[in-house]
């Protein structure tokens, strides 16, 4: 082709020729695709950030698929929320049922019907998944919802548990109903515990006695201020006249006192029998608190004060205010009160033995024996112990530990060197052991129908608060889809604007071209025929 010689005229005109058709070629491509960008050659920038924005748009069109099925888990967990609070009304009529009947046959079909509404809430509950993830199923089936790629916005919907009802961890409590007639009506809601055998404690004794209140006949005698009363030193009294006072002091000296405020005591007169002066004394003590005190004479003469809880003392002093005899020095002892007793000081326990306890199906809880506890720290430990109800009372009659469960069932047992007392005794480790627990409570009484309704109620609150919680997750997941689908379409279009072709300027630059290449063509022809004339000279 290099010895082929043109002119400047054609090989001009072939040149726009072959650069109309380029342009001819590159235009019709634009139209087919409907791209003014179809490779990096044609505009990288253009290219490469409208793949990035559609990158994006592809990756948010994936989560968009994902949030719908998430939208679905919930709609399915709230159409089983609802058909749970319909067998919920049901089971409220069952047990109203129940209430007016006095039959207990009736009662005992009113509660097998009850006992198959709540199987069928468990069942409900069990099949309101969806694509195996189910919101009322418990444990495992949270749902995570991903708002964008690197998932950093995100929203995590707890699941609740309605499969289960005896479960610790079901989401509201509705026991199952004993269906035995009768059942329900023997109870052993009440345990008094002895704790075992009371040392000797130095200082504590059950009553004092003292002699020195008789006359020279050895029998109680009037008090005047003219006799004196038979004895000498501390065993007996001399020179007693009317206005001698006795007071009390407690065992560190102070005056006991009455709510008044006033320092207790007793005054003689001059008609007073010795039973007269004890009583004093006792009124006295009662003032003081001391509730239980009383006083008694023997038939020798011997004063006898009881029922005291505390260690006293008590002061004679004459009408002159000189100190009297025998009264000054004795100290009475007071009754043994065992709440404030160390547990190591009692025969059943010893430091490092462990007393466990729980109520119902709550988790099991000790409490150690040491040098320095109580009964009293005993008696506040399973009175104030996770899982009690407020019905549960713990208090002290008689030298005993009194436990009164209300509605709740209480196991002890015993673990250590100590023989454990009561605590320790199969026959009484167990307060309310007749209590039917969750399979079984029965509807024997009124009373426990009530329960029943009161625990529906409490069931339903949960449930209208479980949907709301549900709708408002609903809520947020519906928005972000459509926040989403709103983002997808803004990033197709901007990627769209950077390559995207303009259908009618490309078909109006095609139309240009061809005119422009027919012109071209023309021009290339007559651009030849000058060539064609010397052909015909050499002719």
């Amino acid at each position: 082709m290099a010895d082929i010689t043109l002119t400047a005229a054609v090989r001009s005109n072939l040149s726009t020729l072959q650069s109309t058709a380029n342009l001819i070629s590159d235009t019709q491509e634009r139209l087919a695709t409907g791209k003014k960008v179809n490779s990096a050659l044609d505009n990288p920038n253009s290219f490469f950030t409208a793949s990035s924005l559609n990158s994006r748009a592809s990756d948010l069109g994936n989560l968009q698929d994902d949030i719908g099925q998430s939208v679905s888990t919930l709609e399915a967990a709230d159409k089983g929320i609802q058909g749970i609070d319909k067998l919920l009304d049901a089971a409220k009529g069952k047990a109203n049922q129940a209430l007016q009947s006095k039959d207990a046959d009736t009662r005992a079909k009113y509660a097998s019907e009850f006992n198959e509404l709540r199987t069928q809430i468990e069942d409900i509950a069990k099949d309101s998944g969806y694509k195996g993830k189910n919101l009322l199923g418990g444990d495992g089936n949270d749902l995570l919802v991903k708002f964008n790629e690197d998932g950093s916005s995100k929203l995590n919907i707890g699941a609740v548990d309605y499969t289960d009802l005896d479960s610790e961890d079901a989401a509201f409590k509705l026991e199952g109903i004993s269906t035995t007639v009768g059942e329900v009506e023997a109870r052993d809601l009440k345990q008094a515990f002895t704790l075992g055998e009371v040392g000797q404690i130095p200082g504590q004794s059950g009553s004092a006695t003292t002699t020195g209140l008789t006359d020279a006949a050895g029998t109680p005698a009037p008090i005047d201020g003219d006799e004196t009363v038979g004895g000498t030193g501390a065993t007996g009294f001399t020179d007693i006249t009317t206005g001698d006072v006795i007071k009390v002091k407690d065992a560190d000296g102070n005056y006991l006192k009455d709510a008044d405020g006033n320092d207790v005591s007793f005054t003689t007169l001059g008609t007073n029998t010795l039973q007269e002066v004890g009583d004093g004394i006792a009124q006295a003590l009662r003032d003081a608190g001391e509730e239980n005190a009383s006083a008694s004479i023997s038939v020798d003469g011997q004063l006898t004060l009881s029922g005291l809880k505390n260690s006293v003392e008590l002061e004679h002093k004459t009408s002159s205010g000189t100190a009297g005899q025998a009264l000054d020095t004795l100290e009475i002892r007071g009754t043994y009160d065992i709440k404030d007793t160390k547990l190591s000081d009692l025969g059943a326990f010893e430091d490092g033995d462990r007393i466990s306890f729980k109520y119902g199906d709550n988790a099991r809880q000790y409490f150690d024996v040491t040098d320095s506890n109580t009964v009293e720290d005993l008696r506040a430990a399973i009175e104030t112990a996770d899982g009690v109800a407020t019905e549960v009372n713990a208090s002290f009659k008689d030298g005993q530990l009194i436990l009164d469960v209300g509605k709740q069932d209480l196991t002890f047992g015993f673990d250590g060197a100590g023989s454990g007392g009561e605590f320790a005794d199969a026959a009484k480790n167990v307060v309310g052991k007749d209590l039917d627990s969750v399979a079984g409570r029965g509807w024997g009484s009124d009373e426990l129908i009530e329960e029943s309704l009161d625990q529906i109620r409490q069931a339903q609150l949960d449930l209208r608060a479980q949907a709301s919680t549900f709708g408002t997750n609903l809520s947020v997941v519906t928005n972000r889809q459509d926040f989403t689908a709103d983002l997808i379409n803004t990033l197709e279009v901007g990627a769209g604007k950077l390559t995207l072709a303009d259908s009618n300027l490309e078909g109006a630059n095609l139309a240009a071209l061809n005119t422009q290449n027919s012109i071209a063509t023309s021009t290339l022809s007559l651009a030849t025929q000058a060539g064609q004339s010397v052909l015909q000279l050499i002719r």
